[in-house]
């Protein structure tokens, strides 16, 4: 039995997109040095390899893709974006807008003066930045008819030239950005750690330990009051106190078990339930007190439980942890264990304000869990099911949104499918975060929508760029990775100044704020890492979001004028 290998990739197109995305996962992982590709880079790279080798494309696959990718691009942005724009985010979207100027700026600038055409342009601009968004607004621009082509050209040549460009300049974009905002501290003598301190201490986050290793976990231990000053104290007074009310669960006096209450006065013989993570119960013990440990089946068996609610609605959104712990630990007895935005891990602080979208972690016995979630935002484990009649309609609108065009004189101006699926899910997401109910998508649901369609858009630019990228590369290749390198150094150097100088931002938070702004996570890995410390996490989700939305806009208009 022969099997002609090349005859069966021929023949299935679906075969050579998903082996080109299967190579791609493994290649991304490869780490050299310590640096990785990602899954991003190795799928463009793998696509490559099987579009030089001649396979083709799919056409439908692609437009599925970024369909896909787009509109969960916006599901993912909508409550985080509206956030940004009215609390105290405008410093990030001034930096957000600096970034993304001047490199749209340096790009046009340089390529016009190295006779670059608008389709390396555009693509030189999506890779150098590393956004993916910017290349998939680009692509659509030219698809949707929004530019008009030079003569000579087709739109074929110009998606190929896009595709092209976005592949020599990505990987730079990637490790030129990473060894940028390694070697700035040193450049310009700032002991980043130092500065990460600073700004902690000013904002109150110098006590955050993270809170998720097995030391800092809570654990239920049950004891019984043997001693005679605690007889009498209501659990308001222990509030006041800063005592253990935080870490009381349940109380048993003789065999009735009641929850605790604000005017609930303890009693010798009493046995309480505490919920605290070990060192809490270190420190109870340390006040003095005479508190015997037990074992109680009533007091011990509770389960206990770690969930993640979205926060959708304004019980805690627009305020700072400091200002909900107490509703949330007393009233709820209930426990933060994490928080994280737009995917970001933030440093957990009491000074640290949450924002509707914001994914918290809460450990608790699932009863008071529900409860609490009641209260502000869905669990998402209960959230099973995708609600595909809101998503479709959503996509459609998206879709019909970005065929509307404004006529002036000869000129028209549209959003293009792009911006109308960007503009619809972000809206989709925004109501959500209003009505829970409403247009549900579980995240991990999420994740795999948005990456599979990331995916089969990427590795279909990467089929249509392998056919030329040899010819490309004889022809405007130095040029264009020239330019690339440029566009990725100098909005660096141009926001760093500006957030320093004029925003007054922080080194460490600046740095952060940067790597959003370049839609860099790696980046941020590295940022992170100098400092140790999630500070610069705080920057990251604060420009990120909308650096997403205004870099597909300017990937439009750089191939538009």
């Amino acid at each position: 039995m022969e099997i002609d290998l090349y005859r069966l990739f021929v023949n299935s197109p679906a075969l050579v997109i998903f082996m080109a995305i299967g190579f791609g996962y493994l290649l991304g992982n490869v780490r050299i040095y310590g640096f990785q590709v990602g899954a991003t880079g190795g799928v463009l790279i793998s696509a490559l390899g099987f579009g030089y080798l001649g396979f083709e494309h799919s056409p439908l696959l692609e437009t599925i893709g970024f369909t896909l990718f787009i509109y969960s691009v916006g599901l993912q942005a909508g409550p985080s974006f509206f956030s940004v724009l009215m609390d105290d985010g405008r410093r990030y979207i001034l930096l957000a807008i600096v970034v993304v100027s001047t490199g749209f700026l340096t790009a046009k600038g340089l390529t016009y003066l190295f006779h670059v055409d608008n389709g390396f342009a555009a693509g030189l601009f999506a890779g150098s930045l590393t956004s993916t968004p910017t290349l998939v607004g680009a692509q659509n621009a030219v698809q949707t008819s929004l530019m008009q082509m030079p003569e000579g050209l087709s739109k074929e040549l110009i998606t190929q030239h896009i595709s092209i460009g976005y592949a020599l300049t990505y990987i730079f974009g990637v490790a030129g950005l990473m060894a940028l905002v390694k070697l700035m501290p040193a450049v310009l003598k700032i002991d980043l750690a130092e500065e990460a301190n600073r700004i902690a201490k000013q904002r109150g986050y110098d006590n955050y330990r993270p809170l998720q290793s097995s030391t800092t976990l809570p654990i239920i231990r049950a004891y019984r009051i043997e001693d005679e000053r605690l007889v009498g104290q209501s659990l308001d007074e222990l509030s006041k106190a800063g005592r253990m009310d935080r870490a009381l669960y349940k109380i048993k006096r003789g065999n009735q078990l009641i929850d605790p209450y604000g005017d609930f006065e303890l009693q010798l013989g009493d046995k309480l339930a505490l919920l605290a993570s070990p060192a809490q119960h270190a420190a109870i013990h340390k006040e003095s007190y005479k508190l015997s440990e037990v074992l109680d089946d009533d007091l011990l068996g509770h389960v206990i439980d770690a969930e993640e609610i979205v926060i959708t609605t304004d019980v805690l959104a627009g305020k700072r942890i400091s200002e909900v712990e107490r509703f949330i630990t007393i009233e709820h007895r209930c426990f933060i264990s994490g928080l994280s935005r737009s995917h970001i891990e933030l440093p957990l602080h009491a000074n640290t304000l949450l924002q509707k979208g914001d994914v918290l972690r809460v450990t608790g016995e699932r009863s008071f869990l529900e409860k609490l979630a009641g209260q502000i935002g869905p669990l998402e484990t209960k959230v099973q099911e995708t609600d595909l009649v809101t998503f479709a309609f959503g996509i459609s609108a998206g879709l019909v949104l970005g065929q509307l065009q404004l006529k002036i004189g000869n000129f028209e101006l549209g959003l293009g499918s792009a911006g109308g699926l960007l503009i619809a899910g972000i809206l989709i997401s925004f109501f959500r975060s209003r009505h829970p109910t409403f247009g549900r998508v579980p995240p991990a649901a999420r994740y795999v929508i948005m990456e599979l369609g990331l995916m089969l858009f990427m590795v279909n630019i990467g089929l249509k760029a392998g056919a030329g990228i040899v010819d490309a590369l004889m022809s405007v290749g130095s040029s264009v990775i020239l330019i690339g390198i440029f566009v990725t150094l100098i909005p660096v150097i141009v926001g760093y100044t500006f957030g320093f100088y004029v925003l007054k931002l922080n080194p460490a938070l600046l740095l952060g704020s940067l790597t959003g702004a370049m839609t860099s996570t790696p980046a941020l890995g590295v940022v992170q890492k100098a400092v140790n410390s999630s500070v610069p996490a705080l920057g990251y989700a604060g420009t990120y979001t909308f650096a997403n939305v205004l870099s597909m806009m300017a990937g439009m208009l750089m191939v538009v004028l």
